[in-house]
């Protein structure tokens, strides 16, 4: 039977500290396909985010964004998107709880820049690396974004932040004061949903690699959760094996462990 992998990519295909993506886990992926299995995608990070060294692999589809947006074959599956009003109601609430914010806009990164914070700065220098123009612009008139992660400094109001924004986001904690903000109704779980039926592949066809509390989801909808050597307990527990650690050459060495390539 045909099989399907889907991939995270921050600390999985790609090193968080060094941002070194390994010849081994591209090797690793094109191997798989050759092997007449399917490779997929799956990160909480927008389409026009995804790292240009990763977009130049062969994929057969994409979930994107925590599932806001699914593609296979060329086509778009499902997008959905925060409209501008909720939009603009969230850069106010993240103000007032006196939180940072990444705004993950459509080919673009919008900070507030009325509060620095160390990881929001980094981030900004990632993004603006890879070719991501970053703005300081949440107050002009076309503001928009596809998805929102919040940091907390230490003295946010975080209890209202949950309770309002919570409304409309499933809000996801990935730890360090870290919380991804994705539009309800949308996991990764409800893409690779999409994606199997888009192939009419099932569940136990089907495989993940992760490393995050985000990749939970992910895990919970496949056969076989496979854990990155770098993830917390939480998501080791949610795993039936851990592999490598990115620079171990984990993916390579996971999809051997299970015979895929």
């Amino acid at each position: 039977m045909k099989q399907i992998v889907f991939f995270d990519i921050d600390g999985t295909l790609i090193d968080d500290d060094t941002q070194i993506l390994p010849d081994s886990a591209c090797e690793a992926v094109a191997a798989l396909r050759r092997q007449g299995h399917l490779a997929i995608l799956n990160t909480g990070r927008p389409h026009s985010h995804i790292d240009p060294r990763v977009l130049a692999l062969i994929w057969d589809g994409f979930v994107c964004g925590c599932g806001m947006e699914v593609q296979a074959e060329g086509q778009i599956l499902h997008r959905a998107l925060p409209d501008p009003a909720l939009c603009r109601r969230s850069r106010d609430l993240v103000r007032a709880c006196g939180l940072d914010a990444l705004y993950e806009a459509t080919g673009s990164m919008i900070l507030d820049g009325t509060r620095p914070c160390p990881q929001v700065e980094l981030e900004a220098q990632r993004m603006a690396a890879k070719g991501i123009p970053v703005t300081l612009d949440p107050d002009g008139p076309d503001f928009a974004f596809e998805k929102l992660v919040v940091y907390d400094l230490g003295h946010a109001d975080m209890a209202r932040f949950q309770a309002e924004a919570g409304r409309d986001f499933t809000l996801i904690d990935r730890g360090g004061g870290m919380t991804e903000a994705v539009l309800r109704g949308n996991s990764k779980s409800t893409g690779i949903g999409r994606i199997l039926a888009h192939y009419d592949l099932p569940r136990e066809a089907a495989y993940a690699f992760g490393d995050s509390n985000n990749d939970l989801p992910m895990f919970q909808c496949v056969a076989t959760p496979i854990a990155m050597g770098s993830s917390p307990q939480t998501v080791r527990e949610a795993a039936v094996y851990t592999t490598g650690t990115v620079l171990e050459d984990g993916i390579l060495e996971g999809l051997r462990h299970f015979g895929l390539i």
